[in-house]
């Protein structure tokens, strides 16, 4: 009976201990998800100016700044998304070259004002100049007003993808589109509109209106996902609005479409995913993605299933739930939720907060690092790469009361959290420490918006998103755009210019420097050569504070990492990556100066040891145009020299081929 009594108090002080709520600071800033401008709904007209299309900008005198087109126009703020509010509208294909930014229509656009239309801005060439664009072509036409004041087919948060069903390239290739529209009621969403427009032919165009029939309901679709196999994947949240306000319905919406070679034309069939949550809390988001080959579609729910115990006392946290398709998207897995925090927590997650800044976030007595509880923010991205395997682009912070996070300085990070085992083991990069949190532009917000991009090949991903870092401003309303490179070979993520373990500004002292206030990246990146091109449009608002007035897209062609930017280790997974090995060459210290050049500039290489040397320039559509062939060389610093006097202003790679080993450096000729 002793022993009994004994274990029952050591099962009662354990409990008492598990329970402990550790207190936040007063002074700690917080931040709860924003779900009103979701139903938000401002008139299909927009009464506002016509927007100039400005210049074709390559800005500043340093190599790594970044060129800027202007691409099309749209009739306000209120299409790209709120307070995250990532969709799949940014859509390259490495095989046919082509980009397209898909937006609602909008001052400059025939018809002018209709922001109920949607338009795709397309880029061939891989959308290298302004020259390869063509903008604001129609594809969606909103016309079923119903004698009220808003048209009950008018399309807002439109998603696309190029579409090419049969391979037959761009003649034969379609803008394939899904987009929210209002019920029938003209109370609030709940309808949907999706269909194709032929890039080649903009007649040979599909319509399709679907207005809610129970089972299940529809909203505000968030993820689209094109397989390999031709199969479109859109995911949405089953949500009941017809009371006036959202109630939770327990299910992930899927929309499947395949191509109909008989109708030319996507036939869409609807199902669900059974999503049960905590107190039928609604997630925060949910995205889908698939692997190079299709055969591994994932999606990603911020959400809170109730299945993980509290840490620190806090229960209503956000964390990934995943759902796996090994075939295509046929059948799906039960939800796996992933732990973040507590014993069975991701180790990166639970120390990337120094001691220092504990104390600085928390009132004594401190938490242990199993006692810290953590959450997602409330918005991500998600790719999957060559294995199968998903990576999930997040903030993740502390975990206040209520759903919150804590938006302190350094209290919450960017990081890829990712399955090296298709879900068995869970693992995080740590990418980032942004300076500010949300940015508030009218009655709209937006937080920091991390998109995920995965090369063709599927061995590196890539992690963009929106941060101001301007002294004394804490409110993210001057951001920029930040990218992060993570290599799956060498387990090793990218340096920034000098070298040091920080992401990247990509629109430092660009066109769009403190302007990029709403950003999307390709799922897909461009690949040529030894540099991965991040296709990335940012939305510029002609008036900040202003969401109604109209916004201009901005195209960033030329932001890249290459093979040797990935330099920092972040070998803290206990499981490794299928390849096992690092099987990347070492790179050699290769420097080109003066860089931007006018005319002569010099090749500098630390050769280790001595052989044929080759040395070639190309410009940005991989065309040579010039060649060297130095012959052998002796080992040891080298230098050879560059003429470019003959050649026209823009981006071109230096290649030179040691013994066969090539290794390319950017150079920009003004």
């Amino acid at each position: 009976m002793k022993k009994i009594l004994l274990f029952s108090v050591a099962i009662v002080i354990g409990l008492a201990v598990t329970a402990q709520t550790f207190q936040l600071k007063n002074t700690v800033p917080t931040a709860k998800q924003v779900t009103e401008q979701a139903v938000g709904i401002e008139p299909v007209s927009a009464n506002a100016s016509p927007v100039t299309p400005g210049p074709v900008m390559v800005n500043g005198d340093g190599v790594d700044v970044v060129s800027v087109i202007t691409i099309g126009t749209a009739a306000n703020a209120y299409g790209n998304g709120y307070a995250g509010g990532q969709k799949t509208i940014v859509w390259a294909d490495p095989v046919l070259g082509a980009v397209t930014n898909f937006h609602r229509m909008g001052p400059g656009t025939d018809p002018p004002g209709l922001s109920g239309y949607l338009a795709y801005d397309l880029g061939i060439n891989k959308g290298m100049s302004a020259g390869d664009w063509t903008v604001n072509n129609q594809a969606y036409n909103s016309v079923e007003n119903g004698g009220g004041t808003y048209f009950v087919d008018a399309a807002r948060y439109p998603q696309a993808v190029i579409y090419d069903p049969m391979g037959d390239g761009m003649d034969e290739a379609y803008c394939a589109y899904f987009a929210p529209n209002l019920s029938n009621t003209i109370s609030t969403w709940g309808g949907l509109s999706w269909g194709l427009s032929r890039f080649s032919d903009p007649s040979d165009s599909t319509k399709h209106l679907y207005w809610y029939d129970p089972p299940p309901y529809t909203y505000i679709p968030d993820g689209m996902m094109l397989l390999g196999d031709g199969k479109i994947i859109v995911t949405d949240l089953d949500q009941n609005w017809e009371s006036g306000s959202l109630v939770y319905e327990g299910n992930i919406t899927l929309f499947t479409g395949v191509w109909n070679p008989t109708l030319m034309d996507i036939e869409y069939t609807i199902s669900s995913l059974e999503h049960p949550t905590l107190d039928n809390q609604r997630p925060a988001n949910e995205r889908v993605g698939a692997s190079p080959n299709g055969k591994h579609v994932w999606i990603v729910s911020l959400a809170n299933t109730g299945d993980l115990p509290p840490v620190g006392g806090v229960q209503e946290r956000f964390y990934p739930v995943m759902f796996h398709s090994d075939d295509y998207g046929v059948t799906w897995s039960d939800p796996m939720p992933v732990q973040l925090d507590g014993t069975d927590g991701i180790e990166p997650i639970k120390n990337y907060l120094s001691d220092y800044r504990i104390e600085q976030l928390f009132t004594p007595p401190y938490p242990t690092r199993d006692e810290i509880p953590y959450t997602t923010a409330f918005d991500c991205d998600i790719v999957v790469d060559a294995w199968g395997n998903p990576h999930i682009g997040v903030v993740v912070g502390v975990s206040a009361d209520g759903y919150s996070i804590a938006t302190g300085d350094s209290a919450y990070a960017v990081f890829d959290i990712y399955s090296p085992d298709k879900g068995d083991t869970w693992c995080a990069v740590l990418l980032g420490n942004p300076w500010t949190f949300r940015g508030t532009f009218g009655d709209l917000t937006e937080d920091n918006r991390v998109n995920a991009s995965v090369n063709y090949a599927g061995d590196k991903v890539f992690f963009t998103w929106l941060d101001t870092q301007v002294p004394g401003v804490t409110d993210n309303i001057n951001p920029d755009v930040f990218a992060r490179g993570f290599d799956l070979v060498l387990n090793a993520v990218t340096c920034d210019d000098n070298g040091q373990d920080q992401p990247s500004n990509v629109t430092f002292l660009s066109d769009v420097t403190q302007e990029a206030y709403f950003s999307t990246a390709s799922y897909y990146t461009f690949t040529m050569g030894e540099f991965d091109y991040i296709p990335i449009v940012a939305e510029l608002l002609s008036d900040p504070n202003d969401p109604a007035a109209s916004v201009t897209f901005k195209y960033i062609p030329d932001f890249a990492y290459q093979d040797g930017d990935y330099t920092i280790e972040r070998p803290n997974c206990p499981v490794p990556f299928p390849v096992g090995v690092n099987n990347k060459k070492a790179d050699l210290q290769i420097s080109v100066y003066p860089n931007p050049v006018t005319d002569i500039a010099v090749m500098k290489v630390d050769m280790v040891q001595a052989g044929n040397v080759q040395i070639s320039l190309t410009n940005m559509l991989g065309q040579t145009v010039a060649t060297l062939d130095k012959g052998y060389v002796e080992a040891g610093n080298q230098e050879f020299t560059l003429d470019a006097s003959r050649l026209n202003a823009g981006v071109y790679f230096a290649t030179i081929q040691i013994n066969g080993e090539k290794y390319t450096r950017k150079v920009v000729v003004e």
